[in-house]
């Protein structure tokens, strides 16, 4: 990825055959080719441009093959993962039925960037999410300087 990020939110609709289109703000970040899966909550779908996708694909291909549940993670994202993936000339994509199914999405939806990919989440769904992490911010803020910013002893 050429340092862009994915920030911001915008709503938008599925159109009848499944196809979005992607918010021209973060067309140049998504790049020309990319992957669509789920997130790693498995709510939302996420787009990763190339990048982002070959180092998850590092990742997985860390785990062996004889691990068994290793390998049921590793199957899971993979089932659920579209690779080689483009715009078309109006910018949009078709976001798989497996994928919309598994993230309940049916019409409304928002696009959310979450720095280096990113996610597309039903509407009813995203303002959930946000209101419950809204309403635990004191706990969420502590866990994220604890775990990332405060020095280890």
């Amino acid at each position: 990825m050429t340092g862009a990020e994915f920030s911001g939110n915008y709503t938008h609709t599925i159109d009848p055959k499944g196809r979005v289109t992607i918010p021209s703000a973060y067309r140049a970040a998504l790049g020309e080719d990319f992957t669509i899966g789920l997130n790693n909550e498995f709510n939302a779908i996420a787009l990763y441009p190339a990048a982002k996708w070959d180092e998850i694909g590092e990742r997985l291909d860390r785990i062996p093959d004889s691990d068994a549940r290793g390998m049921a993670y590793v199957r899971l994202i993979k089932a659920f993962s579209f690779t080689g993936q483009h715009l078309d000339q109006q910018g949009r994509v078709l976001l798989p039925p497996a994928l919309r199914k598994k993230a309940d999405m049916d019409k409304a939806i928002r696009f959310v960037g979450v720095g280096r990919y990113l996610e597309i989440w039903d509407e009813d769904k995203f303002a959930r999410t946000c209101e419950l992490a809204e309403n635990d911010i004191e706990s969420l803020l502590g866990y994220v300087n604890d775990r990332y910013y405060r020095p280890k002893d």
